[in-house]
């Protein structure tokens, strides 16, 4: 694995660790949204590089993982699941993905390196 696809790896996991691990985060109201929609498009860019453009993994990695993470905040104390949090991580993951694959360079053949 290239270093550089490693970093991706490590910093995908960081954003998952601090998601996870994070008490909740006291934000102005309606920026709240908005810093799932960062992180969440932050995560997809790290696993997109992570993967060489695999885009079914990452699209499929990171909804489960948002969706994984409301479940479990509906048993947590100190947190709360929230549908609309789920819909800007789902919009952060969608967006981000299609604008990756968008960006993509076509391969033909008479531009291939021989």
């Amino acid at each position: 694995m290239p270093t550089e696809r490693l970093a991706f790896v490590v910093l995908a996991a960081a954003i998952v660790l601090a998601l996870l691990l994070s008490g909740p985060v006291a934000l102005p109201a309606g920026w709240d949204k908005a810093a799932h929609f960062a992180a969440f498009s932050a995560l997809t860019f790290c696993l997109w590089q992570a993967t060489a453009g695999s885009a079914v993994f990452v699209v499929l990695a990171a909804v489960a993982f948002a969706g994984l993470d409301e479940w479990r905040q509906a048993y947590l104390p100190e947190r709360v699941s929230d549908a609309q949090d789920f819909l800007a991580d789902l919009c952060a993951v969608v967006t981000t993905a299609a604008l990756l694959f968008m960006q993509r360079k076509a391969v033909c053949v008479e531009s291939s390196p021989r």
